[in-house]
């Protein structure tokens, strides 16, 4: 295990959600920084592609979410059992990512009546196409994990 895992983000759950429960699962000491804006605007001009999260680990730096959330599930053993499984697990992770893009673009629409159109299209079309496709993933696998057959899978731990 490693000495040093500093993981940066805003004080809430978003996009490094994925990575500290994973951190938490495996009982990972780490330092959970949780930014300001204030700090935010000082730190954001030293980040490598300006924006969070950001992963020190061990001396390297690692940016972007679904990065640090594959390096870090890789790294704790919870990616999947073989290259077959791991490529599963990334596929259901890239589902939930495109889910996540689509509430952000929501959240921050500022047109009330494109905001209007996009919140149904969520409720009607979005989320209830996801929650299929990842329900038929589930259920063909034995209705336990989305991949696998234990804990151990990144995908269990993403979608509970």
């Amino acid at each position: 295990m490693p000495n040093k895992i500093k993981l940066t983000y805003f004080n809430g759950r978003g996009r490094a959600e994925v990575s500290r429960l994973m951190l938490a699962h495996k009982g990972v000491e780490y330092e959970d920084c949780r930014l300001t804006g204030e700090q935010w605007g000082e730190l954001k001009p030293k980040t490598p592609f300006g924006g969070l999260p950001l992963l020190q680990y061990n001396g390297l730096e690692l940016a972007q979410s679904i990065t640090i959330a594959r390096f870090l599930a890789r790294e704790l053993n919870l990616s999947g059992k073989t290259r077959m499984e791991e490529a599963q697990v990334d596929m259901v992770v890239d589902c939930v990512v495109d889910l996540f893009a689509a509430f952000v673009k929501l959240a921050f629409e500022k047109d009330e009546t494109k905001k209007a159109e996009l919140t149904e299209k969520m409720q009607k079309e979005t989320v209830p196409t996801a929650m299929c496709n990842l329900e038929a993933i589930l259920v063909k696998n034995g209705g336990c994990c989305l991949v696998g057959n234990d804990v151990r899978n990144f995908s269990t731990i993403f979608l509970s």
